[in-house]
């Protein structure tokens, strides 16, 4: 099979970044792998692993001749890294991202890039572990992950399926999405699981019951439960400040909903608090089998 790009710019080789640069690699060997970071260190790292001798410092030079740019660091480097690489950037290259926020994306990198005519569609994969860092990426990381691809500039459907094509090649399954939904719908199943996570561990250490107590008897719940709150601070307080508009209605929502939750153990209303955890069950199990 052909393959949809012949060389491939990953900037950013940290967990998802590295795990692509690895998928690549072993999936596409026929491609040109080039990968782009801040510092030194991941790319000696890189080399190590025989990933590619195409490493660079510099985003000029990593960009120029790609024919796919995947900006894999933290969102808010995004629409800077564009402005340094744009002389760099070819009117038929495709610039994507993996980003967990789209409208803000779109918003900023995606509409400097289309006002400059280049290329850019979004993408999202659905995909990640708590530790971060191209030490812990894996080349079988995307395998069954949902990719969503966003198109606001409208880039013509030719061009949207060779980035789907691309993503297929890793292992992944392609859903197009408008990037206000994509934001509203991940806040539900992704971000908010985060934050309740967050609320989880931050509750059970408050108040007088002794930590021992505590580190005694956490078990599989309390682990399964919190476990994504483990992922670091700062990224995640990016993506909440990025997405705040569909997670601050989602809150509200889930302040109202669990004072009906109080309420209803107030007035001791056995029925209503089985009712209400029924719902939960059936809303889980419908968005977890129904895919």
């Amino acid at each position: 099979m052909a393959l949809p790009f012949q060389k491939i710019a990953v900037f950013g080789p940290g967990l998802l970044g590295g795990s692509i640069a690895m998928a690549v690699h072993e999936r596409m060997p026929e491609a040109e792998l080039r990968i782009w970071a801040r510092r030194e260190q991941p790319l000696e790292f890189a080399r190590e692993l025989g990933l590619t001798s195409h490493t660079y410092t510099d985003p000029l030079a990593a960009a120029r001749g790609a024919d796919l740019i995947v900006l894999a660091t933290p969102i808010g480097v995004f629409e800077d890294l564009c402005h340094r690489m744009l002389p760099a950037i070819g009117h038929d290259t495709i610039v994507t991202d993996v980003g967990s926020v789209k409208a803000y994306v779109h918003r900023t990198t995606g509409s400097f890039l289309t006002e400059r005519n280049r290329l850019f569609i979004g993408s999202h994969p659905m995909a990640g572990k708590e530790k971060q860092g191209i030490e812990s990426a894996v080349p079988d990381l995307l395998d069954g992950a949902t990719v969503a691809l966003t198109n606001p500039h409208r880039v013509p459907a030719a061009q949207v399926q060779r980035l789907a094509a691309f993503w297929q090649a890793l292992g992944c399954s392609t859903y197009a999405m408008d990037p206000r939904n994509h934001d509203r719908a991940v806040a539900r199943i992704s971000h908010m699981p985060h934050i309740m996570a967050a609320l989880t561990a931050r509750n059970a250490s408050q108040g007088d019951v002794p930590m021992a107590d505590l580190q005694q008897l956490a078990s599989t719940g309390f682990r399964d439960t919190t476990r994504v709150c483990s992922g670091p601070a700062p990224m995640w307080a990016d993506i909440l400040w990025e997405n705040d508009v569909a997670i601050r209605e989602l809150l509200h929502n889930c302040v109202e909903d669990l004072q009906q939750l109080v309420i209803l153990l107030e007035e001791q209303d056995k029925v209503g608090v089985r009712e209400w955890l029924e719902e939960a069950k059936a809303s889980c199990e419908t968005i977890r089998n129904g895919k």
